[in-house]
C-alpha cells in the first residue's frame, strides 16, 4: 500500500491498479458517462483520512484538484512515474509527431487554502460572483451535458451573482472583460497537481498544449488506441 497527503490536506492510502481496473478504463460506455475514472478511483482507494475502503459518494465529494492527484499518484505506483506522450503537430502543414518524456514525480502541486468559496467583485459591472472549487459532482455533471463550453464550464463553479443564482442568461449577457477576469480568478484560487504539458514542434515550432491525463500513454504506455 501506497499512503499519500492530497493537496487538501488529507491522507489518503493507495493500492495498484489491476487488470479489473484495465477492464473499466476501456469500457466505453463508462468512459463516456465519466464513471470509469471514479470507479477506478473507488476501486484504489484504501484508506481516505480516517475512512478505510471509503465507497464511491465519498470519491465524489473530493474536490476535483485531489481527484487528479490521486489519480496521478496511482498511474505512479502502477505504471512508473515516467510518461512517454506522442504529441501531433496542430499545424496542418506540419504534423510531425513529436515525443516528450514526463516524470510525475516532478510535476508541480498546489495545495488547496482554507476556503472553499470565494467573493470576487466584476471589473465591469461590479456586481460580485461568489463560486467554488469543482468536485467529483460537478466533474460528472459537465460530462453528461452533450455539449460543455466554457459557459457551462463557469456556470457550475458559480453559487451566486449578487445574491442571485446564475443562469445560461446571465452567463451570456455577461460582458467579455467580466468573464476573461472572473475566469481568471478561477484559475488563480485553484489547487491541485499540474498535468498541462506544453512544448514546441521540433519540426515546425508550432506550440503544443495538452493534458496528461487526455493522452492514452498516460494508462495504456506502449498501447496504441
Amino acid at each position: 500500500m501506497y499512503s499519500f497527503e492530497l493537496p487538501s490536506g488529507t491522507e489518503l492510502e493507495l493500492r495498484e491498479m489491476t487488470g479489473a481496473e484495465e477492464e473499466l478504463l476501456t469500457n466505453q460506455r463508462l468512459i463516456r458517462s465519466g464513471e470509469a475514472i471514479n470507479q477506478v478511483l473507488r476501486n484504489c482507494f484504501v484508506r481516505l483520512g480516517e475512512k478505510t475502503d471509503p465507497d464511491l459518494s465519498e470519491v465524489m465529494n473530493l474536490l476535483s484538484g485531489d481527484r487528479l492527484f490521486a489519480l496521478v499518484r496511482l498511474r505512479q505506483i502502477s505504471l512508473g512515474d515516467e510518461v512517454e506522450v506522442e504529441l501531433s503537430c496542430p499545424n496542418s502543414a506540419c504534423r510531425m509527431t513529436n515525443f516528450v518524456t514526463v516524470n510525475l514525480e516532478d510535476i508541480k502541486v498546489t495545495p488547496y487554502g482554507e476556503e472553499r468559496e470565494f467573493a470576487f467583485k466584476l471589473p465591469g459591472s461590479k456586481k460580485t460572483v461568489r463560486f467554488g472549487y469543482l468536485d467529483g459532482h460537478k466533474e460528472k455533471r459537465l460530462a453528461s451535458l452533450r455539449e460543455p463550453n466554457i459557459s457551462s464550464a463557469m456556470l457550475i463553479r458559480i453559487i451566486d451573482i449578487d445574491g442571485k443564482a446564475p443562469s445560461k442568461k446571465s452567463l451570456a449577457e455577461m460582458s467579455m472583460r467580466d468573464r476573461n477576469a472572473l475566469r481568471q480568478e478561477m484559475s488563480r484560487v485553484d489547487a491541485g497537481i499540474d498535468t498541462s504539458v506544453e512544448t514546441e514542434c521540433d519540426g515546425c515550432g508550432t506550440k503544443i498544449r495538452t493534458r496528461l491525463e487526455a493522452e492514452p500513454a498516460f494508462l495504456f504506455p506502449g498501447v496504441r488506441l
